[in-house]
């Protein structure tokens, strides 16, 4: 028997928005460091921002609901940047 795969996870906008503050987060880890990825929480806010309000605009509640999971994956990561950096 094969395991039902929920459709949002072949939606690649879906997997744009859950993964798309994650994603510049790295890149500020990889090219800068540790210490300066706090600052992709805003960068990842703002973007996050309008992709949840093109998705509200698309009535794309699905899309939508993952930009906030995306920008909330973002802030934890921010927050471990923060901590490295200010202590």
């Amino acid at each position: 028997m094969a395991m039902d795969i929920p459709t949002q996870w072949y939606d690649p906008l879906s997997l744009l928005a859950i993964s798309q503050g994650a994603i510049i987060w790295f890149f500020m880890f990889t090219y800068l460091s540790i210490e300066a990825a706090w600052i992709s929480f805003a960068c990842g806010g703002i973007i996050g921002l309008f992709l949840w309000l093109t998705a509200l605009g698309y009535q794309n509640s699905q899309v939508a609901k993952f930009t906030i999971y995306g920008i909330l994956i973002n802030a934890v990561l921010s927050l471990i940047s923060a901590f490295y950096a200010f202590n």
